[in-house]
């Protein structure tokens, strides 16, 4: 039994020793490589590279293009070369990451990138800036741009200017969610229901018609609960004076509660309006 017990003892050694081995000598894999996602799409563009930002083209499907600050509502999300996990039926030409950590092409547009700094379409096809305004963004930096190599470009901005850029490769957090941006000093409202309204209708939202959708919602809850009560009170006192009048009763909180679910219905449908027209 000792005899067994020594030889188990050696082989888990063994197998421990060569476990240590592949750590030292097999290389660890890339940041895009251990998690990111991507799902394959058709391209006609030539000019798409890896950590270009890409949107759906509307004809042909399935298609994806360069996009830019006016076509960031495309963006699908980035050109990758090794992710983790491929979405794809093999006949794509091209991997586009969806989710996770990837390298992503930046400028320096609206200032030099830091980590944590969201990430949306620049006047560039393909490469992103820092987002200062709400919008569509593609992720958060995890990286300062200032710290990886970089080219630069000239472009004209929208004054007609010469203005020269600086492109480089950062890895990014891979989020494509609308950003609300700093509206603090803009809006008089509470910032949290200010970005609740521009999540709901996916852009931003003046505060005007925020400050409407509230006194709807306010207006209605209130209508409620004076339908609730004023109702349950007239059933007791009709039951404590007449028992038999229970079916009446009934039918009564059966038709308040319709037009509850009506008046509802109507608010939420119209609240939904004013926020997204």
């Amino acid at each position: 039994m000792r005899r067994g017990l020594a030889r188990k003892i050696r082989f888990l050694g063994c197998g421990a020793t060569f476990v240590g081995l592949l750590l030292v000598l097999v290389p660890p894999l890339g940041a895009q490589g251990v998690s990111s996602i991507a799902q394959g799409f058709q391209t006609t563009d030539t000019n798409i590279v890896e950590g270009a930002l890409v949107g759906l083209k509307a004809d042909p499907p399935n298609t994806v293009e360069l996009v830019k600050s006016s076509s960031v509502d495309k963006l699908v999300g980035v050109v990758g070369d090794n992710p983790l996990i491929e979405l794809s039926d093999g006949t794509n030409s091209v991997q586009v990451v969806t989710s996770g950590i990837t390298g992503v092409l930046v400028s320096n547009i609206n200032g030099s990138v830091k980590t944590g700094d969201r990430i949306t379409a620049s006047p560039i096809e393909g490469v992103g800036m820092k987002a200062e305004q709400s919008g569509v963004v593609v992720g958060i930096a995890q990286a300062d741009l200032d710290t990886v190599q970089t080219s630069e470009r000239t472009i004209t901005d929208k004054d007609g200017k010469q203005q020269v850029v600086k492109i480089g490769t950062i890895p990014v957090q891979i989020n494509i969610v609308f950003f609300a941006g700093n509206t603090s000093g803009t809006s008089f409202l509470p910032s949290a229901l200010q970005e609740l309204a521009n999540n709901i209708a996916g852009h931003e939202v003046s505060a005007i018609r925020v400050l409407i959708s509230a006194l709807l919602l306010i207006l209605l809850l209130v209508s409620v609960v004076v339908l609730l009560y004023s109702s349950v009170k007239s059933s007791i006192i009709s039951i404590g004076r007449n028992p038999l009048s229970e079916n009446a009763v009934h039918k009564s909180l059966l038709q308040v509660g319709l037009t509850i679910v009506g008046l509802l219905a109507f608010t939420v449908i119209l609240v939904y309006l004013i926020l997204t027209l």
